[in-house]
């Protein structure tokens, strides 16, 4: 038989083509976890800050948040044309969906796409909404001249938690994620606009109680995760998502304890007071850290292994002769 050189190439073309398939899907989990991750670093940043009077701008305490925010939105613009190459060799071969593993351009990949250009919109209001409540606080934490005020800010927060929560009741993959964490974000704004004395005032710590329930919550999805679908992991998912519980308790009671030292009651004061507040914080916030970096850990493996909706089904059929398709959907794992 002949080598067939131009065949040979072509068919090389067409594999790396088809290797960017989940491209635009990893791009997105990457956007979701640089989020997390920076945003972990901003209360690090924070309870340090006011914990110990560490005398910096605001400006300087929000830099986690800029980068961050920069970071994803380079990777939401990127996922916009990371699986083009696939798309063209499915296009090329008149198929919506090559072979029985790969998405389909129509039901999978074009979706990611659309939610790529509704992330880059809220990453502009997130962005701005930042911006604002930076300037805020600098405002008042210098103490220079009449503050700006807290209704525009106030706005943009709202419509930023407005669209998360609609993500979390409209698209079921990872809605008690987005679910609880809007619904912290809804419930922390509309406190902050109520407050007379503004969030440094002595009722601050209002804002943080959403957070409890948000974190416990986030707790609570996750052992009925990994309760439906323990029976398809690896023993490195196992350990990955036990850790994971570990830490989002961890965070839960961090905060518990925080809202406890900050509420008008007897306790600690003083400085002993304010730097175990600032502990609180910082250990919140390198939860926050460390479980979007199990996240990461956890789609690489995912991505090795298929998908935990594909191993449900293909476990049913083993079990049953047959695919219980509610019973999988049912179970799907929260992807970042």
């Amino acid at each position: 038989m002949d080598f067939d050189p131009d065949g040979a190439q072509e068919a090389l073309i067409a594999l790396g083509q088809e290797k960017t398939a989940r491209r635009t899907q990893h791009l997105l989990i990457a956007a979701r976890l640089a989020f997390a991750f920076s945003h972990g670093a901003l209360v690090i940043s924070a309870s340090a800050a006011l914990g110990w009077e560490m005398g910096i701008s605001w400006w300087t305490v929000f830099l986690p948040a800029w980068l961050g925010d920069a970071i994803c939105v380079i990777l939401i613009i990127l996922s916009w044309f990371g699986s083009c190459p696939y798309i063209q060799l499915c296009l090329h071969e008149r198929q919506a969906r090559l072979g029985d593993t790969n998405p389909s351009i129509l039901t999978e990949i074009l979706p990611d796409i659309v939610m790529g250009i509704l992330a880059l919109v809220f990453m502009i209001l997130a962005l701005v909404a930042e911006l604002l409540l930076c300037r805020y606080l600098n405002a008042v934490g210098s103490g220079e001249g009449l503050a700006p005020p807290l209704a525009p800010c106030g706005i943009f927060f709202l419509l930023v938690s407005l669209l998360v929560c609609c993500r979390g009741v409209c698209i079921r993959t990872s809605g008690e994620l987005f679910n609880f964490i809007g619904g912290g974000a809804l419930a922390t704004t509309v406190a902050a606009l109520c407050l007379p004395d503004g969030p440094l005032g002595k009722s601050g710590w209002v804002l943080l109680v959403p957070w409890i329930f948000s974190a416990a919550g986030l707790f609570g999805a996750s052992l009925m995760r990994l309760r439906r679908c323990r029976h398809v992991l690896s023993r490195e998912e196992l350990l990955l998502r036990r850790v994971e519980q570990v830490l989002l308790l961890g965070v839960s009671i961090a905060l518990l304890v925080l809202v406890l030292l900050l509420a008008p009651a007897p306790g600690l004061q003083g400085a002993e007071s304010r730097s175990t507040s600032a502990g609180c914080g910082i250990f919140a916030g390198s939860g926050v850290c460390i479980v979007a970096l199990l996240r990461s850990r956890m789609a690489i493996v995912e991505h090795r292994s298929g998908s935990i909706r594909e191993r449900i089904m293909a476990f049913d059929i083993r079990q049953t002769g047959r695919s219980a398709i509610p019973a999988a959907s049912e179970a799907r794992e929260m992807a970042l």
